[in-house]
């Protein structure tokens, strides 16, 4: 077996990060209310405060009102497969709830979009209002173990590139190559059990696989040989590393 050079990895913050801009649920809770999110679009701001734009009329508005109060959010990471157990991880955020006035809610919106161009954030005022999360206190809970984050790291931590572009080519991957998922497999030093290996995760780092087998899940990380930056790249470090494999 070929070693690699010892394997990069997203930083704990970066991976929080990432949870927080896919479009994974969230639920709310404060000490009256709980409420779901079904997908909120969330960014963080020049102060580390967290923006999320709920739809208009939404509980937790008339919970804020026209002041602040304390505020847990969880966002689970949800797997783009249907996997028998598709939460990769869970973030807690909590800290103080807010309801911006318009004027302050697009300035927010336009110090976002100078840095990150997503375009969910045009929906601001048209059938969606911002809220903002002022943390002071993050945990970000995956296989690993849990991660206590300062705010300030969490907001200087950038999400990875390919966290909002995933889902698809994860699926695509698994229905379309799923021969190039069982050649990855001959990369790992450790035994591994009987199962069909499913695309799990894909950073610039690495693509991170599941077996799942009758005494439980097994992930697998399968590194890249150097860090990804385009899309073109993913996939090219995908097959070359599935045809090494093959043809050694």
């Amino acid at each position: 077996m070929r070693a690699f050079r010892r394997a990069l990895e997203p930083s704990p913050a970066e991976r929080a990060r990432s949870v927080l801009a896919r479009p994974n649920p969230a639920t709310v809770t404060t000490a009256d209310l709980s409420v779901d999110l079904p997908a909120p679009v969330c960014h963080t701001g020049p102060d580390d405060e967290i923006t999320l734009l709920v739809p208009d009329g939404h509980p937790i508005l008339n919970e804020v009102g026209a002041g602040s109060l304390e505020a847990t959010v969880e966002f689970i990471d949800v797997a783009p497969l249907d996997l028998r157990d598709p939460t990769r991880s869970l973030l807690w955020i909590s800290g103080e709830l807010g309801v911006p006035d318009p004027d302050e809610a697009r300035e927010l919106a336009l110090n976002v979009l100078a840095a990150d161009p997503d375009e969910r954030l045009l929906d601001l005022g048209h059938g969606f209002t911002m809220v903002v999360l002022a943390p002071h206190l993050i945990v970000h809970s995956a296989q690993d173990g849990c991660h206590l984050l300062h705010p300030g790291e969490f907001g200087r931590a950038r999400p990875d590139p390919f966290g909002r572009w995933e889902g698809p080519w994860l699926r695509h991957l698994e229905e379309a190559h799923a021969d190039l998922l069982y050649a990855l497999l001959e990369w790992c030093d450790t035994p591994l059990p009987d199962g069909r290996p499913r695309p799990l995760g894909v950073d610039r780092f690495g693509l991170l696989l599941r077996l799942e087998s009758a005494d439980g899940d097994h992930d697998v990380r399968i590194p890249f040989r150097r860090p990804a930056r385009t899309p073109h790249d993913v996939a090219h470090e995908v097959h070359v590393l599935a045809g090494i494999a093959h043809h050694r």
